[in-house]
């Protein structure tokens, strides 16, 4: 029998393709009403020891941390959030310091952005603790879903990236805050956003799941944040930067660093760099 360990995400994403709503389009976020103003709604989980770990960083920095990933959903689709729901499962044996910590956390980052959490649940763990959130705000117009890119379109990016690899490696933790204002200005355009939370080799590979367009990627044209190597910016996750594809003249319009094209081929080529690994996968 086949176990999932190996099978890689976007397998695991194809088998259950036709379980999802029709309006998911392959993304991370999901629009519910079928007419404006539009609801959106998306749910993230992190992992103690997979996302986060309090060996060197606070619980107040894994709770603002937390949140942050899951608002950079939002961020990616125009949206200005509203509310969020925050579920935790923690082992007996953590500390109730810590426990609060991750709520002071996510409530420092809910007030700057100005949401409430509104509620949740929660559950002991024999195994790591597990954060899950789902958050949820509303957009004036309906946000592209990466289904609908279209060979041609530009691809290009809202800044440099590597920061987080490069944090990773000096155990720093970083505040992040989702580009919410940013991808309002990027959807009202016209663009097609995501968030890059794998990394921009594997975000371009979404988009070839879900629309069928490949892409031929420019190494050595992805700005490359301070301290970082190349590729961590090829590869490293759970940035707040977006990425975003559409017509050139939109791109050049809405100032951002084109980074490569999308092709009629589904294939993700890298042009000008030879690099180890394509990005995170939980599952590969």
């Amino acid at each position: 029998m086949t176990t999932i360990g190996g099978t890689g995400e976007l397998r695991l994403l194809e088998l259950i393709t036709d379980y999802l709503g029709a309006q998911a389009g392959g993304d991370d976020a999901a629009v519910v009403e079928e007419t404006g103003p539009f609801t959106i709604v998306s749910t993230d989980m992190a992992v103690e020891g997979v996302h986060f770990d309090l060996a060197w960083m606070t619980a107040e920095d894994a709770g603002w941390r937390a949140l942050a990933l899951a608002l950079g959903d939002l961020a990616a689709k125009g949206t200005s959030p509203t509310w969020a729901l925050t579920s935790v499962a923690v082992p007996r044996s953590w500390k109730v310091d810590d426990f609060v910590g991750l709520f002071t956390g996510m409530h420092a980052l809910a007030a700057k952005v100005g949401i409430a959490i509104e509620g949740g649940d929660m559950s002991a763990i024999d195994g790591p603790a597990v954060l899950s959130l789902t958050v949820a705000g509303r957009a004036s117009r309906r946000p592209l879903p990466r289904s609908a890119a279209k060979p041609g379109w530009s691809v290009a990016v809202t800044g440099p990236l590597g920061g987080a690899a490069l944090a990773l490696r000096q155990r720093q933790a970083l505040r992040l805050e989702p580009l919410l204002e940013e991808g309002k200005r990027l959807n009202e355009l016209g663009l097609c956003c995501g968030d890059i939370s794998d990394g921009l080799i594997r975000e371009m590979q979404k988009f070839a799941e879900m629309s069928g367009c490949g892409c031929d990627l420019r190494a050595h044209d992805v700005p490359v944040a301070d301290g970082a190597s190349l590729e961590d910016a090829l590869t490293s996750g759970e940035e707040v930067e977006l990425v975003c594809v559409g017509p050139e003249d939109l791109i050049r319009k809405a100032g951002l660093t084109m980074v490569g094209v999308l092709t009629r081929e589904r294939e993700v080529n890298l042009e000008g760099a030879e690099i180890a690994t394509r990005g995170y996968d939980h599952f590969a």
